[in-house]
This record gives structure tokens, C-alpha cells and sequence, in this order.
């Protein structure tokens, strides 16, 4: 019988297609990286400053003071945001700001009204994202204390920053008559008490100057950065031995400096050494949840006054001791002149808010 030639290309196709079939399989999915970085749009401000994350939930909150806009957030464990809902706290004119989480009142968070001259305490709502936060408390900075910056709650008292009356306010929550002024020097931003010997120190950074308070006699004590090291004290925080700062610098430079004061008031300053750190403008700072372990402090640069500045998430890790900087890593933020304002570690993630990009950065961080 002859072969219909018609029929050869088939088969030729059918031979080809036994004698050389692809398999397709199952393969592995999940994620190898152990870090990535993500930029969550935010509605729009001209300024986001503050973030926190609500304790044992998934709902991140960013403070945006241009419009006094608290966006409350769902986060996933990458750091990205799965839905959000902006909320306008009083008028757009009262300047949200502060952002802290209370441990007398869990789960319920305290913020300043800077244009307002009020300290809120607020129930976020986390169980659902459109749920309007409720006010718990509100508490007004006695005059002629003016303008909330930075809010820290201690025991019973919270202790402010009033920016425009450059004084540090301790007013306590339970029985707001108690209370004390400490009047300053142009600017205290943030306050931190010293884990050792229990003063409280204030970065008044218009005058390059640290004030510390002691809580029980009243007296205070100003302490001016060597010109020399640096200028502008921001982002004090209590660490391991002491209370630690950065220098962030002027408009035209940085000097990558991190300030440490020991029990005895003695400061100590580190210099970054790395190509990128060693000028760069510092302007906040948080410490690895496993310091004790790693000693590992985290850092933000800002072109927040230096236009020329580098935006960027410094790892740096000292030795046991930390007298001594042991390595640098440099995260450049994918949005450069976004002015990096605040950094927020998590178990697995570091934020990092942009003040004029209207973004909440996460770097994932994967622990070994």
C-alpha cells in the first residue's frame, strides 16, 4: 500500500513529539532572598513624619503633619501594604505629629497635636482598617508650654518636646495638674531617659546643644557639641549604657556621627569610616531588637537639610563593648531627596518614613 505523502509531515511531527516531549514540573516558590526593599505609596502630603506598628497586630501608623492625616495601615510580613485609610485628625491646620505606644494603656496609642497644643491617647481600631480611631484622652500642655513635638510615655508621666516654646514638658497621664516645664534652648526634638542614672536628655538642635534634666531636683544642665565633631543633636534614644544621638549636620554637609553619654555625662563620639557613611547627614536611629546579641544599630540619612544628601539606611555594628564601629552597610532609599525621616524596627522588617515623597519604606529582613 502506498503512503498518501500528504500524511508524512504529521507523522514526522508526531515521532518528534515522543521522541523529545518537554516535562513540566512543580518548582520551589518561595522567596530565596533573605532582604528586599519596598516603597508603599501613601496618600499625599507635603510632610509624613511619624510611624509606628500597633503591638501584636499587623497595623502600621504613619503621622502626616502637613494636613494632620494619620493613615492607619495593614501590613503583610514583607513590610508591604495591603490596604490602607487615611484619617483626618481635628482640623487639617493641627499638625499630627508625635506618635508613641502606650504600655500603661496596651494596645492604644498617644500623639501630639502640635498646632493644637494637645497630647492625645487614641484607640486605633486594628480589627479593621476603615474603623475610625476613637479618642481616649485628651490632655492640654499647660501654658506657656507650646507646640508637642516628640511624645515618650514613662510609668505614669509622658514627657514632651514643645518646639515652640523650646521647653521639655513632664505631665502626668493620670493626674494631668502634675506636671513640670523645663524651659531650654531653640530646639528640643526628641527626649530620652538615660538607662543608668535615670536623668532625661533633650537634642535642641537649632543650638547644637544637649540638655539634661534631672526629674527630681528640677535642675538642668546644657552640654554644646564641639564644633569640630559636629552640629545639630536629633534622634536621641536610650541604648545599651547610656543614651545614644546622631549629628545630622548643615545645608551644605554631614559628618556621619553617632554621640553616646555614659552615666557620668561623658560623650563620646563615632565617626562613620565607610565611603557613603562618612559624610552622611544623620538623622534618626533605632537598635536591632537582638542587640544584646548582635549590637547592631540601625541609622538614617535625610537630605532633610542638605539638598545634596544621601537618603539611606546605615547598618553598623560595634563590638561587645561598644567603644568600636566593626562594619557598615549602606542601603541607598530608591527615592532620593525624599527626606528619610523616621526609622521603626520590626521583627522582620525596618521601616523608614520619606517626609516629602508621601512613602513608607520597608527593607525585609529576614532573620537567620
Amino acid at each position: 500500500m502506498l503512503l498518501d505523502r500528504r500524511l508524512i509531515p504529521a507523522l514526522i511531527l508526531l515521532v518528534q513529539s515522543v521522541s523529545a516531549a518537554v516535562t513540566i514540573t512543580h518548582a520551589p516558590s518561595g522567596h530565596s532572598s533573605s532582604h528586599h526593599v519596598i516603597e508603599n505609596e501613601l496618600p499625599f502630603a507635603n510632610q509624613t513624619h511619624e510611624v509606628v506598628k500597633v503591638p501584636n497586630s499587623n497595623v502600621v501608623l504613619v503621622s502626616q503633619m502637613s494636613n494632620s492625616v494619620l493613615v492607619k495601615a495593614v501590613v503583610n510580613n514583607r513590610g508591604a501594604i495591603l490596604k490602607l485609610q487615611g484619617f483626618q485628625i481635628e482640623k487639617p491646620t493641627s499638625a499630627l505629629h508625635g506618635l508613641t505606644n502606650s504600655k500603661a494603656y496596651p494596645g492604644k496609642v498617644w500623639l501630639t497635636l502640635q498646632g493644637e497644643n494637645k497630647l492625645v491617647l487614641i484607640d486605633p481600631k486594628v480589627d479593621s482598617v476603615r474603623a475610625v480611631p476613637k479618642v481616649l484622652k485628651e490632655i492640654s500642655v499647660p501654658t506657656p508650654g507650646n507646640g508637642p513635638h516628640y511624645i515618650g510615655e514613662y510609668g505614669d508621666d509622658l514627657w514632651v518636646s514643645l518646639q515652640q516654646s523650646y521647653d521639655v514638658l513632664r505631665i502626668s497621664h493620670v493626674d494631668p495638674s502634675d506636671y513640670n516645664i523645663y524651659h531650654g534652648v531653640p530646639r528640643p526634638v526628641f527626649v530620652a531617659q538615660h538607662p543608668i542614672n535615670k536623668m532625661f536628655y533633650t537634642g535642641q538642635d537649632d543650638s547644637s546643644s544637649v540638655m539634661k534634666i534631672d526629674p527630681k531636683t528640677g535642675k538642668t544642665t546644657q552640654f554644646h557639641v564641639p564644633a569640630n565633631i559636629g552640629q545639630t543633636p536629633v534622634g536621641m534614644i536610650s541604648g545599651p549604657q547610656g543614651v545614644w544621638f546622631t549629628l545630622l549636620g548643615n545645608a551644605t554637609h554631614g559628618t556621619g556621627t553617632i554621640g553616646h553619654i555614659d552615666a557620668n555625662d561623658k560623650f563620646t563620639y563615632h565617626k562613620l569610616k565607610s565611603t557613603f557613611g562618612k559624610d552622611a547627614s544623620l538623622l534618626h536611629l533605632a537598635f536591632d531588637l537582638d542587640v544584646t546579641e548582635n549590637h547592631t544599630l540601625w541609622l538614617l540619612s535625610s537630605s532633610i537639610v542638605d539638598d545634596d544628601a544621601l537618603n539611606m539606611i546605615i547598618k553598623v555594628k560595634f563590638d561587645s563593648e561598644w567603644k568600636t564601629i566593626q562594619s557598615e552597610d549602606i542601603l541607598a532609599m530608591p527615592t532620593q531627596e525624599s527626606q528619610a525621616h523616621r526609622i521603626l524596627l520590626t521583627p522582620t522588617n525596618v521601616f523608614a518614613t520619606e517626609l516629602a515623597s508621601s512613602k513608607l519604606l520597608t527593607y525585609y529582613n529576614r532573620r537567620k
